[in-house]
C-alpha cells in the first residue's frame, strides 16, 4: 500500500504543479469575461447617417478660479488639466487615422475648421457651442458631426518596464445630429494606466498592448481605436 502511494506521488505532484501554473490564467480569462459582461453598456444601433464630419480634437478649458470645464455639451466629464496644442494635435492625428479611407466620414482639417468657426462667429458671436457644431454640419452638408474633446494628456515618467508615474489620458467623443442637435452616441475614455495585478479589469488593455507601460500617445491610440470600432459597428 505504501509503495502504491509512493509511485502515485509524482503524478499528483505534477498535476498540482500544472494546476498552479494554469489556474491564474484561467482566473484572468474568467474575470475578463465576467467584467466585460457586467460592466459593458448595451449600445443601440444608430439611425442612418450617410455622412459624418470628423472635427479636430477640441481642447477642454477651465476657469482657473473654478477649475471646471467650460463649453460642455452634456454628461459628466473627467477633471480638466492644462492641454497643450501639441497634445491635441497628436490626438487629432490619431483620431483622423481611424476614419481615413472610410467614405462615411469626412475629415475636417484644423484650418478648415477655424475658417468655419470664424465665419459662424461673424454671423452670431453669441452662438453656443452646440449651435456652432450644427452650423458646421450644415455648411459641410453632412448628417452628423463627430465632436471630441481632450481633457487630460499626461505622459509617463519612466520607461516601458519601469515608471515613476504612468500615462493618463481622458477624452470624450460624441455624434451630434445636425438637424436637431441630439447626441446620438457618446464614448468617454478616462484612463490612468495601472499594473495588471493592481486592477484585473485591465486585462483587455494588456492583451492589446502587451505587458508594458504605455506613453500617453499609445494610451490615447488604444482608447480611440476602441471607440472608433464601437462607432462603426453601430452604423447601419
Amino acid at each position: 500500500m505504501k509503495i502504491t502511494n509512493f509511485r502515485t506521488f509524482p503524478a499528483i505532484f505534477t498535476f498540482m504543479l500544472l494546476f498552479c501554473l494554469i489556474a491564474p490564467l484561467l482566473f484572468l480569462q474568467g474575470c475578463n469575461g465576467f467584467f466585460q459582461k457586467r460592466g459593458g453598456t448595451k449600445q443601440t444601433p444608430l439611425p442612418v447617417l450617410k455622412r459624418i464630419a470628423v472635427l479636430p480634437m477640441d481642447r477642454a478649458s477651465f476657469q482657473p478660479s473654478l477649475e471646471r470645464p467650460t463649453c460642455l455639451l452634456n454628461g459628466s466629464l473627467p477633471e480638466v488639466y492644462e492641454i497643450t496644442p501639441d497634445a491635441s494635435g497628436e490626438v487629432t492625428r490619431l483620431l483622423f487615422q481611424n476614419f481615413q479611407g472610410d467614405q462615411r466620414f469626412l475629415i475636417v482639417s484644423e484650418g478648415r475648421c477655424i475658417g468655419l468657426l470664424n465665419s459662424q462667429l461673424a454671423t452670431d458671436i453669441k452662438a453656443s457651442k452646440l449651435r456652432l457644431i450644427q452650423a458646421f454640419g450644415e455648411e459641410l452638408k453632412v448628417d452628423a458631426v463627430l465632436y471630441s474633446k481632450l481633457f487630460r494628456f499626461e505622459d509617463r515618467i519612466g520607461v516601458e518596464y519601469s515608471v515613476k508615474k504612468p500615462a493618463s489620458v481622458a477624452f470624450t467623443l460624441q455624434i451630434i445630429r445636425v438637424s436637431d442637435g441630439a447626441t446620438l452616441w457618446r464614448n468617454t475614455f478616462d484612463e490612468t494606466q495601472q499594473a495588471l495585478m493592481e486592477n484585473l479589469l485591465k486585462v483587455r488593455l494588456y492583451r492589446k498592448t502587451g505587458l508594458r507601460w504605455l506613453t500617453a500617445t499609445q494610451l490615447a491610440d488604444y482608447g480611440l481605436n476602441h471607440a472608433a470600432d464601437e462607432l462603426k459597428s453601430l452604423l447601419p
